[in-house]
């Protein structure tokens, strides 16, 4: 197998940037107010640039749960990296305070029934953390039979870190990542409010208190929260 790069390979071609900066197109009318184009424009790529993040964390997730019995290090390489992009997420959600509800509400008729509530890879990142349906997450799964198979109990994992070594460190990865799932979550429910208020949600949702009752659900693993009240 060649290893030589593909000589006509360029920044634009290896990013497929000409597809990518043409998947932003508002459907509002130009003429609906000023500014309302550049708004819709930026509401696009600030849920583009989420799906986007969401295939990277799942890749993630389900990497580290595939090699932590035999490579816990390397796991936690893919842990640590899923929880920088929850936690840029958690910042990314801020972005939303730059748009103002009279903007949003200008072209928010044109969206129809379309949701953020449709994302299918939202609903894939809850699965993965077991935050929805009743399979379980598939990394704590992994991460408690690796515990099984090395006959460690999650308090002694706690009560002795450095004899855990890198299981430690793994547990406290997946601990940073319910944080920063939580924290998105909890944002997410201050920007709608802020932005809309107690208005009703696209896709037929009840807009904040639907956000509200997804936050009441939202910690991940708790056992690993739970084991710091047993110490």
């Amino acid at each position: 197998m060649s290893t030589r790069a593909e000589p006509n390979l360029t920044y634009a071609s290896y990013l497929h940037l000409d597809e990518v900066l043409h998947a932003q197109q508002p459907v509002a009318p130009e003429t609906v107010a000023p500014g309302v184009r550049a708004a819709e424009h930026f509401f696009i790529v600030t849920h583009q640039a989420f799906e986007l993040w969401f295939k990277q964390l799942l890749l993630d997730l389900e990497d580290a749960t595939a090699c932590l019995s035999a490579d816990p290090e390397l796991a936690i390489d893919h842990l640590r990296r899923a929880a920088s992009v929850l936690r840029l997420l958690v910042q990314q959600m801020v972005l939303f305070d730059n748009l103002s509800p009279r903007s949003f509400l200008a072209f928010r008729p044109y969206l129809g029934k379309a949701s953020g509530s449709e994302s299918a890879q939202w609903r894939d990142v809850q699965h993965a953390l077991g935050l929805r349906g009743a399979s379980g997450s598939p990394i704590y799964e992994a991460f408690r039979a690796t515990l099984q198979d090395r006959s460690l109990a999650l308090d002694a994992l706690y009560q002795d870190p450095s004899a855990a070594g890198a299981l430690y460190r793994a547990a406290e990865c997946l601990v940073d990542i319910s944080e920063q799932f939580w924290q998105l979550c909890a944002v997410h429910v201050q920007i709608a409010e802020r932005t809309i208020g107690q208005r009703p949600g696209t896709g037929g949702t009840s807009g904040v208190a639907y956000l509200d009752e997804v936050l009441e659900n939202a910690r991940a693993f708790p056992e690993l929260w739970a084991v710091r009240t047993h110490l």
